[in-house]
């Protein structure tokens, strides 16, 4: 499971709205489909696979949960200089999601599972495992 800490630093998420806006449209009407762009040092080269949970936030709060439909892939695009990976969000796994980090830290720290996720800035990783799977279905809305 890979929890992706959205930004109002990034121009894609200014503020809340913004990023209902961007699953809901950007994202589904990108070529390709569920396409996420990354910075250089986000996610290693091996650092998300196909099938893999993740939960996104925005300042703390849980906004979606969706898997990954690919791994990490080269952008050929304009935008690769400041964006030069991506990964492919699969979109039919895009749901609304309710809670907060805190909610999130608090049920995988109650299986054994203890992860700073609130306090760091990166976008920490948690090994598949069918109970973290099952706390990832919990915050689905």
């Amino acid at each position: 499971m890979r929890i992706i800490k959205l930004s109002p630093k990034d121009i894609d998420f200014p503020d809340r709205s913004s990023v209902y806006d961007y699953f809901r449209i950007k994202s589904p009407s990108r070529s390709p489909v569920g396409q996420f762009l990354l910075t250089r040092s986000r996610i290693a080269e091996e650092g998300i696979s196909v099938g893999e949970p993740i939960i996104f936030s925005y300042e703390a709060e849980i906004t979606h949960i969706a898997k990954a439909a690919s791994g990490r892939l080269l952008n050929a695009g304009g935008d690769r200089e400041t964006y030069p990976f991506y990964f492919i969000v699969d979109m039919s796994t895009d749901f609304l999601a309710k809670g907060s980090l805190a909610d999130l830290e608090n049920a995988l720290s109650a299986i054994g599972i203890n992860k700073n996720i609130i306090r760091t800035q990166g976008w920490p990783r948690i090994l598949d495992s069918l109970e973290a799977d099952k706390i990832w279905n919990k915050f689905k809305k």
